[in-house]
C-alpha cells in the first residue's frame, strides 16, 4: 500500500513540475510557427516585470496600424484629452462670399451619415446657416481647414446645386476680410476621437492626430518632425524608443520601424493613467467589438472577452498589440510580425496564430 501511494505521489508531482515547461513549449510553438515568420513579440506581467514570452522583442519592425498607439498617446499627451476643435464660419461685403476659419479639426465631415452616427461635425452647416438667401454660387475664403475636407464640402454642396470656389488664404487675410461671425461648429473632445481611432483603425484621423501634436510641439509633419515628437512624448512617458522611425502616424507606411519593446513599455505606462483611458477604451475587444469582433471565435473561443488590443496589417505586416487577461492578471503583449508573404491566406493564417497563441496565456499556461 504504501509504495503505491509513493507511485501515486510521484506521478503527481510529475505532472505538476513539468506543467510550466509544457506551457512553454505551447507558447513557444506559436511563437515559432511557420505562420509568424519569427515575429517581434513580447509578453509581459506588468505587475512584476516579468517577461513570459518573448522574441527579438528588440528589434525593429514594421507596426502597421498598432503605430497608432504612440500617435494617439502623443496626441493625448500635448493636446490634453479635452481638446476641441472649433471651426466658424464669417459674413464678407458680399453675400455670395463667407470666410472659413478652422482649426484642423481632425474629424470634420461632409458625410451626414457619419456625422450622426459619431458624433463628427457636420460641415455643410456652417454654409447652409450663412447662405440664407440661397445663393447658387459662392465664394469662400478659408484657412486652417484640410484640402480633403473642402473637397468633400464642395461634393457636398454640388449635389445640392450650389457651385463654390473654394479659395485657400492667410490668418491675416481672413481676419481682413471677414466681417461679422454667423454660425461655428465645436468639435468633440480628443478622447472620443482616439476611441474611435483604436476601435476602427481610422487611418485619416490618427494621422492628423499625429500631426497636429507635432504642430503643436513646434516639430512640423514631416516624418522627421514626426519622429522627434513622437520620440520625445515617449521619452516623457518613460519609455525606450531606440531606433523609433516614423513616417505618418497612421502606421500606413510600410517605412516606419518600432520594436515590441518600445510598444509594450508604452502600454504598461498608460494603462492605468487617467489621461490615456480613452486608449485601452477604444480598444477592440476579442471576439466581441471592431476589428476583434470576428477574432478568437473559431480559433480560441476560451479568449472571447479577455483580450483588448489594437490590429494592423500593410504588406508584409500583420501586427497586434494590448492586453490579455487569465481572469486574475492582466499581461501586456505585442506581436510585430512582419515577414508574411502579402497574401490574404498567409494574414489570415497569421491571426489564427495570433489567436492561438494568447487563448493559451487566456488558459493560464503561462
Amino acid at each position: 500500500m504504501r509504495k503505491r501511494l509513493i507511485a501515486i505521489f510521484s506521478i503527481a508531482f510529475l505532472i505538476v513540475t513539468s506543467t510550466p515547461s509544457q506551457a512553454l513549449h505551447t507558447l513557444d510553438k506559436y511563437i515559432n510557427a511557420k505562420s509568424l515568420a519569427s515575429p517581434g513579440l513580447i509578453v509581459i506581467n506588468p505587475n512584476d516585470g516579468k517577461v513570459i514570452a518573448q522574441n527579438a522583442p528588440e528589434s525593429l519592425r514594421v507596426p502597421a496600424s498598432v503605430l497608432k498607439l504612440v500617435s494617439t498617446s502623443t496626441a493625448l499627451l500635448y493636446l490634453g484629452p479635452e481638446k476641441t476643435f472649433t471651426t466658424t464660419i464669417f459674413s464678407t461685403d458680399k453675400s455670395d462670399a463667407f470666410v472659413v476659419k478652422g482649426t484642423l479639426d481632425p474629424w470634420l465631415t461632409s458625410n451626414l451619415t457619419l456625422a450622426k452616427k459619431n458624433g463628427q461635425k457636420y460641415l455643410p452647416t456652417l454654409v447652409s446657416k450663412a447662405n440664407t438667401k440661397n445663393k447658387k454660387r459662392l465664394t469662400i475664403y478659408y484657412v486652417s481647414l484640410f484640402e480633403k475636407d473642402t473637397k468633400d464640402l464642395g461634393i457636398n454642396l454640388r449635389k445640392k446645386g450650389i457651385r463654390v470656389t473654394f479659395k485657400k488664404v492667410d490668418s491675416e487675410f481672413a481676419s481682413d476680410k471677414a466681417k461679422a461671425e454667423i454660425a461655428s461648429l465645436t468639435s468633440l473632445p480628443i478622447t472620443e476621437m482616439v476611441k474611435f481611432a483604436i476601435m476602427w483603425s481610422d487611418n485619416t484621423l490618427a494621422n492628423r492626430l499625429g500631426n497636429a501634436a507635432s504642430r503643436k510641439v513646434g516639430n512640423g509633419t514631416s516624418p522627421e518632425g514626426l519622429t522627434k515628437t513622437f520620440k520625445a512624448a515617449l521619452g516623457e512617458l518613460g519609455v525606450d524608443s531606440t531606433g523609433l522611425k516614423v513616417e505618418d502616424g497612421s502606421g500606413l507606411s510600410k517605412v516606419n520601424r518600432v520594436s515590441a519593446k518600445t510598444l509594450a513599455e508604452l502600454l504598461m505606462k498608460i494603462r492605468n493613467n487617467p489621461r490615456y483611458e480613452s486608449i485601452y477604451e477604444g480598444m477592440p475587444v476579442s471576439g466581441l467589438t471592431g476589428t476583434l469582433r470576428k477574432r478568437f471565435v473559431e480559433t480560441a473561443p476560451q479568449a472571447i472577452g479577455h483580450v483588448h488590443a489594437k490590429t494592423g496589417w500593410v504588406n508584409h505586416s500583420v501586427t497586434m498589440a494590448g492586453y490579455v487577461d487569465d481572469g486574475e492578471t492582466e499581461f501586456v503583449f505585442v506581436i510585430l510580425a512582419d515577414g508574411i508573404t502579402p497574401t490574404w491566406k498567409a494574414r489570415h493564417s497569421a491571426r489564427d496564430t495570433m489567436d492561438r497563441f494568447l487563448g493559451v496565456i487566456v488558459n493560464g499556461n503561462h
